[in-house]
């Protein structure tokens, strides 16, 4: 269940691209190498296992990403499934991404060399965070 959360979340932070309203040409703040840093429940914190650890979202400013996930089948991490997308700024923190023709929309916020995005589901905040590479 976890892992599905988690996959859902990369899904959903996963969306977003330079518009053409940026101001003066910056590079978007979502363009980098980000790992997966560790996860909230409720404000509680859920470090990360090992494998967990290690799973990143790369995201060019030509509006494109992958994240890779990892997972341990018996003989330590291997990467379990590498996904390939299309990201879009919408303003205002809002992005948009696209894997395998479904678009997910998720707020996202950045404070120093962290992202992070929040989704309630069930009565229960859940937040990841990434850190940058």
């Amino acid at each position: 269940m976890k892992k599905l959360l988690i996959l859902f979340s990369v899904f959903a932070l996963t969306f977003t691209s330079c518009s053409s309203d940026d101001d003066g040409g910056s590079q978007d703040p979502f363009v980098g190498n980000w790992r997966y840093f560790t996860s909230y429940e409720d404000g509680v914190e859920f470090p990360l296992d090992d494998c967990e650890n290690q799973d990143t979202i790369n995201v060019s400013s030509n509006g494109t990403f992958t994240t890779t996930l990892h997972d341990d089948f018996g003989s330590g991490c291997e990467v379990d499934e590498v996904l390939n997308g299309t990201w879009d700024n919408l303003g205002e923190g809002i992005y948009s991404s696209t894997i395998d023709g479904e678009t997910f929309v998720q707020e996202v916020s950045f404070e120093g060399n962290k992202m992070y995005f929040d989704e309630v589901d069930g009565g229960v905040t859940y937040r990841d965070v990434f850190i940058k590479m």
